[in-house]
């Protein structure tokens, strides 16, 4: 139970860049903002974790969960990355 704070942000950030994506549909120029997105939010949700109950994410001090936040919500564009080449084949 150490580490399912890790998980728990990256499927948060990821359903932020869909519901991003969602609400910007017709700008696809918009898409390139959500690395960044989720990055900001991870580290947020990372942060937030750390301050309401320093035990779920496991760590001393408040760098380090910012760090583990940002770190998971790269993931998160990871993940859509890998979906994205394996669902969908160029024609």
């Amino acid at each position: 139970m150490d580490y399912i704070n890790i998980p728990i942000i990256a499927a948060m950030c990821y359903m932020i860049g869909e519901v991003y994506k969602v609400l910007f549909k017709k700008k696809q120029k918009a898409y390139k903002l959500i690395p960044i997105l989720v990055s900001m939010f991870g580290g947020l949700l990372g942060v937030l974790m750390y301050l309401t109950n320093k035990e779920m994410i496991n760590t001393t001090n408040v760098w380090t969960a910012l760090s583990i936040g940002i770190i998971s919500g790269q993931s998160a564009t990871g993940t859509n990355q890998m979906i994205k080449q394996i669902l969908y084949k160029e024609k």
